[in-house]
């Protein structure tokens, strides 16, 4: 999915992020929960960051956020939206199969997928589940969104269920799944059923 994104970017092609602007107050409840649980912000690590919407909202109430994405464009999209509104995050270009840990840092109490994992082969989310793991906190939790999987045709992304993300995040559980507010996506997308999942790493 790397290759579509970058040509995407470059053509400046991404519906997604209009979609993600109608999501963000379902979204935010769930990154509420997320502060009720882990007892306040703390560190936050979204993955596949895109131009930085969700990473500045997360900076903005609180959270030690740092981004970590693949495309080049991208990554200086979210960093010039980090600086215009004043946040305190870090942008990292990086492939979330694969983190320098030593970069990235951690312990992440947050991680934050929206539309990054449901497009990646079962190698790639194998080793996204190593990866994201190995910068978790021991009592991590996880919001990630995906389409329903088999949706939408390709070169769309493929999809994932709980049992994808269970498969992929071994000693992680999914506690809650909700369906996300569609209005602003093209009208392929709308029958992609998105949805949140909230997962609870116990292992």
């Amino acid at each position: 999915m790397s290759r579509g994104y970058a040509v995407a970017y470059a053509l400046n092609l991404t519906p997604w992020e209009r979609a993600g602007t109608s999501g963000a107050a379902a979204l935010d409840k769930l990154i509420v929960r997320a502060e009720t649980e882990l007892g306040g912000p703390g560190r936050a690590l979204d993955l596949g960051c895109g131009s930085g919407l969700h990473l500045v909202a997360l900076a903005q109430r609180g959270w030690q956020a740092t981004g970590v994405e693949l495309i080049g464009k991208a990554v200086r999209r979210a960093r010039a939206r980090v600086a215009d509104a004043g946040a305190e995050a870090r942008v990292l270009q990086g492939d979330v199969t694969a983190l320098d840990r030593t970069e990235v840092g951690g312990p992440y109490h947050l991680l934050l997928d929206i539309g990054c994992f449901h497009g990646l082969d079962d190698e790639q989310r194998a080793a996204m589940g190593r990866s994201a793991t190995a910068v978790a906190a021991p009592d991590a939790l996880m919001i990630l969104l995906s389409f329903r999987p088999g949706a939408v045709p390709k070169p769309l992304p493929r999809g994932a269920d709980s049992t994808d993300i269970g498969t992929a995040f071994p000693g992680w559980h999914v506690i809650d799944s909700e369906r996300a507010p569609t209005e602003g996506m093209p009208a392929p997308l709308r029958k992609a059923a998105p949805t949140f999942h909230l997962v609870r790493r116990t292992a």
